[in-house]
């Protein structure tokens, strides 16, 4: 989907975001084709949506079998899980309702979760940033070769 087709789209849509705003998070540029275009968007911010929701769900339930979580798991306090805990619900309610807009193919419904999902995006998306820096500053952090030893066996 080009700027000018989302324009055309807006100006039937009055609702949908501004092009530059809704395509710098959700890249729906990448849409190729013409058909049921408000789905589209829908499917690209669904897909936008996932790898944030199950990085989520592994820092707050780690699985003890997947090194990664349980490093990373060790940076975690329980006031950021619960932190998390409330992204995660915010944003996993959405996914769900991304998935309701889809099935039901009710262009008045598809509008308004495109709006909806996108407005409680730009304000999870702060709280998301903050969390990934500080998994990333973990792996920063000097670990004794025996705690991981211990850990693999």
């Amino acid at each position: 989907m080009d700027e000018h087709s989302y324009k055309e789209l807006q100006k039937k849509h009055t609702l949908l975001p501004e092009w530059a705003d809704i395509n710098r998070e959700f890249e729906i540029c990448t849409i190729d084709t013409e058909h049921f275009p408000l789905r589209m968007i829908l499917r690209k911010m669904a897909e936008r949506i996932e790898p944030v929701l199950e990085i989520l769900e592994r820092a707050i339930t780690p699985d003890p079998n997947r090194f990664t979580d349980m490093y990373e798991c060790r940076c975690i306090s329980n006031g950021d899980k619960k932190q998390l805990l409330d992204v995660f619900r915010h944003l996993m309610e959405h996914h769900r309702l991304l998935l309701e807009a889809d099935l039901t193919c009710e262009e008045k419904t598809e509008l308004e979760t495109i709006r909806k999902v996108h407005d409680l995006w730009l304000s999870e998306k702060k709280h998301v940033i903050g969390f990934v820096k500080k998994l990333r500053a973990c792996w920063q952090k000097h670990v004794e070769p025996k705690e991981l030893l211990d850990y693999l066996g």
